[in-house]
């Protein structure tokens, strides 16, 4: 069999429903679309953690957090456990990353010279170095999101060399309008279009493609960090949706009163939500509430949201445009997808964190490439930890054992699914009382804390998929959420402690 190539587009922080080919009535994604229209639509996929670095490496190795060890930020990827990378460039590809990985933490020591690190990037000979790193031939790497784009990284060297009067251009204070007093994280940025990060990764990512050796397969990773908060975007796209006209977020009054205490707590939406070297340790995702964030500031945030989805989108169009003048679309695979979601105001939450809602472990997935039938959709139950074997069973007919399942049966429409239930599990970096586990079926999702045996989550997907009504406490169910919770320990017994050292807070 000859060998096909692969693009694999990542978002970070990305809701299921950003996409118009997944229902939203705002945003115009029609060559993100476009991918899912020349494939495969994948409309229950999931992720198998909420947060950026466990759930990207899981995307990578095929293998839920508490085997790859990557069990929250902050920690380190072991470079030695295969992955989807390391496994193409064995097989011959041409392998090249453009963007945001994720695989290391961004405080690291500056002795453990991790290239994902800021410490690292105070080295003289740091710009020098493009790779191999974790299987990638070569990589251009932006670390971080918004004005932290602009500390470390080779779009952060790049922009200081060429383009150094853009850098304080990222900063909240050269916008042209007043931010926000109930939400320091959404301003207009003042970067020009064709100098942002999310511009920058695309061209780095076209001219990687412009230059391929034809002779050799390849596989190009290109990860964008946007829709992630801060709420920044450039112009145009901060201006291409009125915020008065954004669809109001899916809240229920008293909702919160059901679930887990903890979710009656959250960040102060004033403070910045980075955590500098030496800050008290706060917990992942940054969640918080939004009672005391006005409606208007509120529609400035998803207005903004569907500002950056549409400067991703228009990215990926300039990006096939490349593929289509190289001649090699026919043999590529593309697929398009994000490491989690994003809250965005539904249940009066905002960011991410340790709550398992829909919205943050429901993510897009479009598959389309060679011998996949165009504008096909499944309801199939699938997770990242599938798309390492499934990737390697479509580009060179075979992977490793990993935890996931192959889903070529599901594209070539020989299943309809390939499995009954999928999990999740959330490791916390400050209380312990919040590690979660969780199993989802098509009807059914119930949550445990099993260092809070008081707290539970369980809801009714058909009657309710907003997940508005928390079911945990009503006896109706019991038989149901026994039945489940045997399945859930059976097959993920609690795992609270993980060995990998945390070297970070992010």
């Amino acid at each position: 069999m000859a060998h096909k190539n692969l693009i694999f587009i990542c978002t970070d922080q990305m809701r299921f429903d950003a996409l118009s080919i997944n229902g939203n009535p705002i945003v115009r994604t029609s060559n993100i679309d476009g991918i899912g229209s020349r494939g495969m639509v994948f409309r229950r996929h999931y992720t198998p953690n909420q947060i950026c670095s466990p759930s990207r490496a899981s995307m990578a190795t095929g293998l839920y957090p508490r085997h790859h060890g990557l069990w929250r930020n902050g920690v380190t990827l072991d470079p030695e456990i295969p992955n989807l990378w390391r496994f193409l460039q064995d097989k011959g590809y041409s392998t090249h990353a453009s963007g945001k990985l994720h695989y290391q933490p961004l405080l690291a020591p500056e002795s453990y010279a991790m290239p994902e690190s800021l410490a690292f990037w105070e080295r003289p000979d740091a710009d020098c170095w493009r790779g191999p790193y974790y299987g990638f031939d070569t990589v251009d790497l932006v670390l971080g999101e918004a004005n932290e784009s602009t500390k470390a990284g080779h779009y952060a060297e790049w922009l200081k060399r060429h383009h150094p009067e853009t850098v304080c251009l990222y900063e909240p204070e050269a916008s042209s309008s007043e931010r926000a007093s109930d939400l320091t994280e959404v301003w207009k940025s003042a970067v020009p279009n064709e100098l942002h990060y999310t511009s920058w990764i695309t061209d780095r990512a076209i001219a990687f493609l412009q230059a391929a050796d034809k002779e050799k397969p390849f596989c190009l990773y290109v990860s964008y960090p946007d829709p992630h908060h801060p709420f920044t975007p450039p112009a145009p796209y901060s201006d291409m949706f009125e915020p008065k006209a954004m669809p109001r977020p899916h809240v229920r009054p008293g909702e919160l009163a059901l679930m887990p205490a903890y979710l009656g707590t959250g960040d102060d939406p004033t403070a910045n939500a980075y955590i500098p070297e030496g800050s008290p340790i706060r917990e992942q995702g940054f969640l918080l509430k939004t009672d005391t964030i006005s409606e208007e500031t509120m529609g400035r945030v998803i207005a903004h949201t569907f500002g950056m989805v549409q400067m991703i989108d228009d990215s990926v169009g300039k990006l096939l445009a490349a593929l289509r003048e190289t001649g090699r679309e026919d043999d590529t695979f593309v697929i398009f997808t994000s490491d989690h979601g994003e809250l965005l105001g539904d249940h009066g939450l905002l960011r991410k964190g340790p709550p398992p809602y829909r919205q943050l472990i429901q993510v897009p997935l479009l598959i389309s490439g060679p011998s996949i039938n165009g504008g096909s959709v499944t309801d199939a139950l699938t997770s990242h930890i599938d798309l390492f074997a499934t990737l390697g069973q479509l580009l060179v007919n075979g992977a490793p054992a990993t935890d996931g399942v192959s889903l070529v049966p599901i594209l070539s429409g020989d299943v309809r699914d390939v499995r009954e239930h999928l999990f999740t599990e959330y490791h916390p970096r400050k209380d312990r009382e919040l590690y979660n586990q969780t199993i989802v079926s098509k009807d059914w999702r119930l949550t445990l804390y099993p260092n809070q045996r008081e707290w539970g989550e369980f809801f009714d997907l058909n009657a309710d998929p907003w997940e508005h009504r928390n079911l945990f406490d009503d006896t109706v169910y019991s038989p149901k959420i026994n039945d489940l919770t045997k399945h859930l320990l059976e097959n993920m017994p609690p795992r609270s402690s993980l060995p990998n050292q945390p070297l970070g807070a992010y």
